[in-house]
């Protein structure tokens, strides 16, 4: 998420600065607009939107393990083994940054909602036709100003036939162009973004070329330039306009004004600039939606038990069926390899020897737990605390136990064990115990195909924020 919030600031200023040195000063408002709702949209999407360049390795969805020929040395197992002292899960907190992103976006959203609120109060009161716009009259602001379709004008406003004639042109520039829909939008991205400076910058680039445009449409219209700037200085001064609306007096005079009164480009710098500004811009937009090359993270999925060796009562055909599920899930980002793809009887020595050939960064030994108490239940993991790798696997095993709790009801906690597989493989190691198949909640979630492919997604997911947090 942090990646992501650097990746917006990072892109919306390097567009925000491309609007300023190519765009803020040429008269292509209609580009202008786009360009600034297109690029905030596309900046803001781009990193969800992701460019692969380069495949440098192929996925592999699953690799059998070939039998050894080699004795069995050790028969150890997670059974006999001895039990390390229970590891406490640490309940992970909310970074008090998260909270206070809340309580800003909820004032800003308040903030937003009241103020629809009091545009549908507004446009609800007795209004006049003129032209295309629903005339209202209001009492709350001194400024002329716009919704949609509807125009408020302050009821001791005294104007001229110019002024009034110039008003109206503006208002109805806005209106058919829908400024306001530019303006919602602003304002929920706001609420959301508050905490990206060019946010604010942009919102303010994008109603500074509203009425730019509005400005240039009205004179296009008929409206004579010296009686149309004369109503920009005599309306401009106030500050106060209805919040969501479009206005008249909106906007700096001495800018206006300058950009009224000057010349278009040549048709060859705009289509220069133009042009640059979309090239640089696929860049940025390059750069924001770039997938990081990351080396893929290599999972070897050993599910446990098999043949004559079944395990607790289904147990080996349950985590058999959930390590087929995992290997379907295989992508260019997590290669999941499978120690067995049957029914089939491994040693824990041929386990070991086929896990340390496959350069594995995690390995997950899938079995079911059993207990005789029936109303023992819950999901538990283990790793071994004795080892150069102890820290990762105690952080890949909190998550993967994390991701579990959705399907189970209990968390049993993250606890050590020296078991044989995890003394002898070279990669972290984590054992999951997906619920006590002698429980009769667990036992339904186990034995059904659909809960199956559940929790075969939830690895799924743990072992992508797992790749994510390297």
């Amino acid at each position: 998420m942090i990646s992501y919030f650097i990746y917006t600031i990072i892109s919306l200023g390097c567009s925000y600065v491309l609007y300023v040195l190519l765009l803020r000063k040429q008269k292509t408002f209609q580009f202008n607009r786009f360009f600034l709702i297109g690029s905030i949209l596309l900046c803001l999407a781009a990193p969800f939107m992701e460019i692969e360049l380069f495949k440098s390795v192929p996925s592999i969805t699953e690799i059998p393990l070939e039998k050894f020929t080699e004795p069995d040395v050790d028969m150890t197992s997670k059974e006999n083994g001895t039990f390390g002292e229970v590891t406490p899960m640490q309940v992970s907190s909310t970074h008090p940054l998260f909270y206070i992103y809340l309580v800003v976006a909820g004032f800003f959203l308040f903030r937003f909602l009241k103020n629809l609120f009091q545009m549908y109060r507004l446009t609800r009161q007795k209004s006049k036709r003129v032209g295309k716009l629903k005339l209202i009259t209001i009492t709350d602001s001194e400024m002329v100003s716009s919704f949609f379709n509807y125009m408020f004008m302050p009821k001791n406003h005294v104007l001229s036939e110019d002024d009034y004639l110039s008003i109206i042109a503006h208002e109805t520039v806005h209106s058919k162009e829908l400024h306001t829909v530019d303006i919602i939008l602003l304002e929920v991205l706001h609420c959301i973004f508050w905490f990206n400076p060019f946010i604010w910058l942009y919102k303010k680039a994008i109603l500074q070329n509203h009425e730019f445009l509005a400005d240039e449409q009205s004179v296009l219209s008929g409206i004579a330039i010296e009686n149309y700037s004369n109503t920009i200085i005599n309306l401009g001064q106030k500050d106060y306009r209805v919040p969501l609306t479009s206005g008249f007096n909106f906007i700096q005079i001495k800018n206006r004004i300058i950009m009224l009164h000057q010349s278009k480009s040549s048709v060859f710098k705009r289509t220069l600039n133009i042009i640059s500004v979309i090239l640089l811009f696929t860049s940025i937009f390059v750069f924001s939606s770039y997938k990081e090359l990351k080396e893929p993270l290599v999972v070897v999925i050993d599910a446990g038990h098999g043949g004559h060796d079944s395990g607790n009562l289904d147990e080996k055909n349950i985590v058999l069926n959930i390590s087929h599920q995992l290997s379907l899930l295989s992508s260019d980002n997590i290669r999941i390899i499978t120690t067995r793809t049957e029914d089939t009887f491994f040693t824990l020595q041929e386990r070991v020897e086929f896990i340390n050939t496959q350069n594995a960064d995690l390995v997950v030994s899938l079995h079911a737990n059993a207990h005789s108490n029936p109303l023992t239940n819950g999901v538990e993991a283990y790793y071994n605390d004795k080892d150069e790798f102890k820290d990762k696997s105690y952080a890949f095993g909190k998550i993967l136990l994390e991701n579990q709790m959705e399907l189970f009801s209990t968390n049993r906690g993250l606890k050590t064990v020296p078991m044989y597989i995890f003394r002898h493989i070279n990669s972290p190691g984590v054992l999951l115990e997906l619920g006590f198949i002698t429980n009769e909640e667990d036992h339904k979630v186990l034995m059904n195909v659909d809960r199956q492919k559940e929790i075969a997604a939830s690895i799924f997911e743990g072992l992508e924020e797992i790749r994510n947090s390297n």
